[in-house]
């Protein structure tokens, strides 16, 4: 070995010196585990709020399981995409991020023509304060777990991935919201359902590039 390549692996054993060994982790696994926790969690949730009483009729609609099978797709893709944009570049997989939010227009768009349907109208009035504390309830874990696997990774897209984990956790709180408020209205779930976590995803991401460095 030359003079030149031995100071040249000096050099380089000098600056990896402070280096730990990094493994490569499969971004399936990662998120399958925040996937199965969410959802025991959000299952025990609702089971503490209780079940709507007109469950099993609503069982019997095919606009509820639309919605409600939109909002599932949603919760995976959205999960998924977290998960590869925790890695640097994505893995040069930038589609991922485009099926959630794919799928997020069409939900907004049924919204909308279910809004329209029924008028924006608030027969029952107003419950954001209950609404919003047991969607709270349903969220704040399932959010705060998911941004620490978000910030265990690399991401070099901070914004996309925080949309994407709002994404997730806010369709995770739609779906127990559905679960368990009886009003179907589309003007009640924008206003009571929707509204505050429109309102939290919009402060978070303000410090998306702050939680997400590396």
């Amino acid at each position: 070995m030359s003079k030149v390549e031995k100071n040249t692996d000096e050099l380089i054993g000098e600056l990896c010196s402070d280096l730990d060994i990094a493994k490569p982790r499969c971004p399936y696994r990662r998120i399958a585990v925040w996937l199965i926790g969410a959802i025991a969690y959000l299952t025990l949730v609702v089971a503490y709020i209780g079940i709507r009483p007109d469950f099993d009729m609503q069982l019997m609609k095919s606009s509820f399981l639309f919605e409600i099978s939109i909002a599932v797709l949603i919760l995976i893709s959205a999960s998924l995409a977290s998960s590869w944009l925790s890695f640097p570049d994505c893995f040069q997989r930038h589609w991922v991020k485009i099926i959630p939010v794919l799928l997020f227009v069409v939900f907004c768009i049924w919204t909308v023509v279910r809004s329209l349907e029924d008028g924006m109208k608030f027969t029952d009035g107003l419950h954001l304060v209950h609404c919003a504390r047991e969607g709270i309830m349903m969220e704040i874990i399932p959010l705060i777990a998911l941004v620490f696997i978000t910030m265990k990774g690399h991401t070099t897209q901070p914004y996309w991935s925080m949309a994407m984990n709002v994404l997730a956790v806010s369709t995770l709180g739609w779906i127990g919201l559905r679960l368990t408020c009886s009003v179907d209205e589309m003007g009640h779930s924008l206003f009571n359902h929707l509204l505050p976590f429109a309102i939290l995803a919009a402060a978070l991401g303000l410090f998306a590039r702050k939680l997400f460095k590396w």
